[in-house]
């Protein structure tokens, strides 16, 4: 009994000091090498939860890391990834659009998952995965959907001056490296943050560390530019079009919005898709599945294991 608590408490140690958990990899058709974790509980009969990290500056696979320990325990079948362009996986010099994430998301789940599967998305990346929710209901099942956007951000083309910041940054290798490192420097990480958390004492070390692990890996400056630049926009009407398959939409109750932004509540989403699913979790922000973990993980699972 002392071994298996031992192997269950594994993963969330090999993430405490901002390391990584991947430890595949595999070639995704258009996106070159992915870094990827195969579920742990491979012999589990449960239909396979894929976890889609957002996209903002040092983003990874590490917004995962204390939810992914909970549904290892649980016995989920969890395949979680640096999506192309961050971190271990390839970081090619190209521009990045929300198609381009639809596409990779159908890629990664038709040549790595194999199988018909519920999937989970943070912000800007529900855009992609309600897209091919809707186009491809034969490989997803289920999604869910953290504080997503495209209700009254990253719904419109780039403004000219965040097109114009986007089209100097990308022509400018010196330049994009000192914006993309000084974005991840730590006073500007703990201004960034204090936004998408209700509790801002979590802004600890070991959460800085997670993102501090992505600043030297300066060729993921290409995807940030394209966030920064608005790049990445769809509304949420266009995104959820379509969509038959059962969506769960979790919010962070406390969600702040980034200085004068006006915030989407789950309220402005479902007057779009009342049919949805919606739940609030009290107490949490923009980062509800780092600040209430335990939370998101039950509704994950309730809600991946209705048929």
């Amino acid at each position: 009994m002392k071994y298996l608590i031992m192997l269950l408490l594994l993963p969330s140690l090999a993430w405490a000091d901002g390391s990584s958990l991947l430890n595949e990899t595999a070639v995704v058709s258009e996106f070159g090498k992915i870094s990827y974790r195969a579920p742990v509980n491979k012999n589990s009969l449960k239909k396979p939860i894929v976890l889609f990290h957002g996209v903002y500056g040092g983003a990874s696979h590490r917004t995962w890391k204390k939810l992914v320990p909970l549904l290892d325990q649980a016995g989920e079948r969890v395949f979680v990834m640096d999506l192309p362009g961050v971190g271990e996986s390839e970081k090619q010099k190209r521009p990045y659009t929300i198609s381009d994430f639809d596409k990779f998301v159908e890629n990664f789940l038709i040549e790595v998952v194999k199988e018909r599967a519920t999937i989970v998305s943070e912000s800007i990346l529900s855009n992609g995965v309600l897209s091919v929710s809707a186009s491809r209901p034969d490989i997803v099942r289920r999604a869910i959907i953290l504080n997503p956007s495209g209700i009254f951000s990253l719904v419109d083309p780039p403004s000219e001056r965040e097109q114009s910041l986007y089209n100097r940054l990308y022509n400018d290798d010196n330049a994009a490296i000192g914006f993309y490192q000084n974005l991840l420097n730590p006073n500007s990480l703990k201004y960034f943050l204090r936004f998408g958390f209700f509790d801002d004492s979590l802004i600890d070390e070991n959460l800085l560390k997670d993102f501090l692990a992505l600043r030297d890996n300066v060729d993921q400056r290409f995807l940030t530019l394209s966030f920064v630049g608005g790049q990445l926009f769809r509304s949420f009407e266009e995104s959820s079009d379509g969509v038959f398959i059962p969506v769960l939409a979790i919010f962070g109750k406390e969600y702040e919005g980034f200085q004068d932004n006006k915030v989407a509540k789950a309220s402005d989403f479902k007057k779009v898709r009342p049919y949805f699913s919606y739940v609030e979790i009290e107490k949490s922000g923009s980062s509800v599945q780092r600040e209430k973990p335990e939370a998101v993980a039950k509704q994950i699972i309730d809600f991946s294991v209705l048929d």
